[in-house]
């Protein structure tokens, strides 16, 4: 009985240490392939990528045409030479009518290095229009979620990130083009003016 009894602290001790030990390795591992951070930015507002060019020549410019900001968090997950970034962004800015809007914004990217500091990425950004109405009602909800795409380019500076995102909706030919493959009726497209973003983010 004694031996039994030894031998079994003997497995639960052995037991435990081999879980203590797996931890260091399993967070090694999700942390090589998935990283959390957070990020903020300003909101330049911009109709197209031409009149960023022309509206934007120097850094005086630029400052006179800030007309917002965003903070959010974000995660990325590598996929060798991809990766796929989620993000959450509370945003702020004056759209092409001079009328204040807040929402909260889902940009959702696909992104590929092209060298080991920059990449590119693309994708949908989810947007949700944040009402003054305590709780909305399911129509309003429907009403102010929408729709957009997104482009840009991003540096990688060890946890440090910098980021230029060119936001927009789509054309009438091109919500033609989604409702052609087969991309439910039901989801309503942003068709509001672009909006450039210049943005900073940090890892975990």
């Amino acid at each position: 009985m004694k031996k039994l009894f030894i031998l079994f602290i003997l497995i639960v001790a052995t037991n435990a240490y081999s879980q203590d030990a797996a931890v260091p390795v399993a967070k090694k591992v999700v942390n090589k392939f998935i990283k959390f951070g957070t990020k903020a930015g300003l909101n330049f507002n911009t109709s197209d990528l031409d009149k960023i060019m022309a509206d934007n020549p120097s850094l005086d410019d630029a400052k006179e045409n800030i007309n917002g900001f965003y903070v959010g968090i974000y995660s990325e997950i590598k996929l060798l030479m991809l990766y796929l970034r989620p993000e959450l962004h509370y945003s702020q800015f004056t759209d092409n009518v001079s009328v204040k809007q807040s929402r909260l914004e889902a940009p959702i990217s696909l992104g590929l290095k092209v060298l080991p500091i920059l990449s590119g990425f693309a994708g949908p950004t989810l947007r949700y229009k944040i009402s003054s109405d305590d709780i909305p009602s399911v129509e309003e909800v429907k009403q102010n979620a929408t729709v957009g795409i997104h482009i840009g380019a991003r540096l990688h500076l060890g946890k440090l990130g910098i980021d230029v995102r060119y936001d927009k909706g789509l054309s009438d030919e091109e919500v033609g083009l989604i409702g052609a493959n087969n991309i439910p009726s039901g989801v309503k497209i942003d068709n509001s003016a672009g909006l450039v973003s210049l943005g900073l983010s940090y890892a975990f």
